[in-house]
């Protein structure tokens, strides 16, 4: 691994790894079937999920769809009316567990 910095003289620190936030890979602990998407898809995670928020974010990085106090491993979510397109599909629960996978929505 290697780092840069740009600024002269000033010093990049080493060793920390993670930002505080548990992380888990997304093809390890969250499935989306099916996906791509046409009318909606069920989220399944390995875990069971305590008080979770979904949130749909499309290209430009907004939020378009938010489903809220999820409990259990299993959620479905609607297309709605959203163009086809990719999105991004993220999971965070209330011991701050993030996952995020790709989703693509076509008709």
């Amino acid at each position: 691994d290697y780092a840069y910095q740009s600024t002269p003289k000033a010093c990049i620190k080493s060793g920390q790894t993670t930002l505080g936030i548990k992380e888990y890979s997304a093809k390890n602990y969250l499935t989306v079937s099916p996906n791509p998407i046409t009318v909606s898809t069920t989220v399944q995670t390995i875990d069971n999920l305590n008080n979770a928020t979904l949130t749909i974010y499309n290209a430009q990085g907004q939020a378009v769809k938010q489903v809220k106090n999820i409990n259990g491993q299993t959620v479905s979510v609607s297309r709605d009316i959203h163009p086809n397109g990719s999105y991004f599909l993220r999971v965070e629960d209330e011991n701050n567990n993030i996952t995020v996978e790709k989703i693509i929505l076509i008709d």
